[in-house]
C-alpha cells in the first residue's frame, strides 16, 4: 500500500525534495533532500542476499560516515535490520499514514462523528445551492486557480508552499496519466474545495490533496464526506496520508477516527 502512495507523491514533489534515483544490484534507490539533508528511501525490489552490497556501496558513497533510510515500512524494517545489525532506528510518527474505513467517512454515522455531522449539516443549511461534481478536464483550470489561491494565502507563513503550488499544477497537468480521480464543491457557482487521489489496489485509495476555503464552515467536512461517498464507493479503505507533525492537521486527522495507522521508521546506518 505504501509504495504506491510514495511514488505518486515523489513525482509531484520532486522539485521540493530534489529527488534522484538509480538502479543498483536490481534495487531501486531514491535519494531525496529535506532541510538541506540527504537521505534515502527504503530500497525497492532486489534480493535480500544483495542488500549487504547495496549498504556497503552507500557507505562508500558517503565516505564511510554513515547514512540514513527514511520512510521505512514495518515489513521493510524487518527486511533491512538483519543486514545492518548495528544500525539505530526510530519511529517517524510525523509521517505515519492515517487509514479510514470508506463507509465511516462517507456516512459520518454514530456518536464519534457527531461533531463532523453537525459541521456538514450546518454547511448544507447555510449553502443550499452548493454543488458537487467529479473533477474532469473541463474544470482542471478552475480547480488549479483555487488551489493556487489557497497556497498564496499560506505562503506568507510557509515559503515551502510555493512547491505545493508546483505539485498541484503537476497533478492537474497529468491527472489522467497518474490515474487520479476526485471531486470539487462549488459555492455560489465558484469552486471552493477539491479533493483528489488514486486507487492503488482493489481495497485502498489514497487521497493526496484536499483543499477547501477555511472561511466556509463545514466545507472541509463536506468535501471529505462527499468524495468518500461519490468518488470512492469501490474501495474499503481511504489513506489520507500523514500529518507532517502539524498540530492542527494531526487533530483533524485523529478526529476522523482512523481504523489503523501505517507506521514508518528511519534507519541510521553507521
Amino acid at each position: 500500500m505504501g509504495s504506491e502512495c510514495a511514488f505518486t507523491n515523489m513525482f509531484l514533489w520532486r522539485n521540493y525534495f530534489h529527488t534522484y534515483w538509480t538502479i543498483n544490484h536490481d534495487f531501486l534507490l531514491i535519494k531525496v533532500k529535506k532541510s538541506g539533508k540527504d537521505f534515502f528511501l527504503q530500497p525497492f525490489g532486489g534480493k535480500d542476499e544483495d542488500l549487504p552490497l547495496v549498504i556497503a556501496e552507500l557507505r562508500t558513497y558517503h565516505d564511510n560516515k554513515g547514512f540514513e533510510f527514511h520512510g521505512i515500512y514495518e515489513n521493510s524494517l524487518e527486511r533491512l535490520r538483519p543486514f545492518a545489525p548495528t544500525a539505530n532506528y526510530e519511529e517517524d510518527r510525523d509521517n505515519w499514514d492515517y487509514v479510514y474505513l470508506q463507509t465511516d467517512l462517507a456516512n459520518l454515522s454514530g456518536r464519534k462523528y457527531h461533531g463532523q455531522k453537525n459541521h456538514y449539516n450546518s454547511f448544507k443549511k447555510t449553502y443550499p445551492d452548493y454543488t458537487f461534481e467529479m473533477i474532469n478536464p473541463n474544470i482542471y483550470a478552475e480547480c488549479l486557480a483555487f488551489g493556487e489561491e489557497w497556497c498564496r494565502k499560506k505562503m506568507m507563513d510557509d515559503e515551502s508552499v510555493k512547491y505545493e503550488i508546483q505539485a498541484i499544477r503537476e497533478a492537474f497537468v497529468n491527472f489522467n496519466k497518474l490515474g487520479l480521480r476526485g471531486g470539487a464543491i462549488r459555492v455560489g457557482g465558484k469552486i471552493r474545495a477539491f479533493n483528489f487521489g488514486r486507487k492503488i489496489n482493489d481495497e485502498v485509495a489514497v487521497q493526496h490533496v484536499e483543499k477547501a476555503d477555511p472561511d466556509i464552515r463545514g466545507l472541509y467536512t463536506a468535501i471529505c464526506k462527499e468524495c468518500a461517498e461519490k468518488i470512492w464507493p469501490d474501495v474499503k479503505y481511504l489513506n489520507r496520508e500523514e500529518d507532517m507533525g502539524l498540530p492542527g492537521l494531526r487533530k483533524a486527522k485523529e478526529d476522523l477516527h482512523p481504523v489503523t495507522m501505517v507506521k514508518k521508521f528511519n534507519l541510521f546506518i553507521k
